[in-house]
């Protein structure tokens, strides 16, 4: 595994926040407590960052050679570094295609660290993120209209809420991607 980044370094739920971590310690290395402040500081109240899911990640990226970590002074918190491969692993994970189930959330992640070379990578994934829900939006299934049947009120209101969340998915990304071209075209 040393000098190579580990097959399947990003996969499974844990993902985005274990992304995240890689591009907030190659921005600047930090302890555990230091680190979680500065994820929570990004995604305000719309993740749930335990201290100690952050802690058991950074653990994990450092056995899997992505992080190191150092304890500058005896009584000193410990602090995570970039080793040679987190570059590279925060790169790859960006340009992966993201999970069925929750994408926005990886994508939020992905934008959250990102720099102004992730943003081709971005553009992809969040077109990638328009048609797939474009998709689910052809794919919802029609509800026939059965006067008084509670069932039939139930399907209905699950589809009104399922088509809105799609529907507010696509706008977020045509939104969020055309304020990227509009960056990269202001050549700012």
């Amino acid at each position: 595994m040393e000098g190579s980044i580990p097959r399947g370094f990003m996969k499974g739920a844990s993902a985005p926040l274990r992304g995240a971590l890689l591009g907030l310690v190659l921005e600047e290395p930090g302890g555990g407590g230091e680190l979680t402040g500065r994820l929570q500081e990004r995604f305000g109240e719309a993740w749930q960052v335990d201290r100690r899911d952050v802690y058991r990640l950074l653990d994990g990226l450092v056995r899997e050679g992505l992080l190191e970590c150092r304890q500058p002074e005896p009584a000193a918190a410990m602090i995570y570094h970039p080793t040679e491969l987190t570059s590279a692993a925060l790169s790859e994970w960006m340009a992966a295609a993201q999970a069925r189930e929750p994408p926005r959330l990886a994508i939020e992640a992905k934008l959250a660290v990102a720099t102004e070379s992730d943003a081709p990578a971005l553009r992809r994934a969040l077109r990638r993120h328009e048609m797939e829900c474009l998709a689910l939006v052809q794919a919802l299934p029609s509800i026939a209209n059965e006067p008084g049947s509670a069932a039939a009120l139930m399907r209905a209101s699950a589809r009104e809420a399922m088509l809105a969340r799609l529907q507010a998915e696509i706008e977020w990304a045509q939104r969020t991607c055309r304020r990227i071209e509009q960056f990269a075209a202001a050549g700012r």
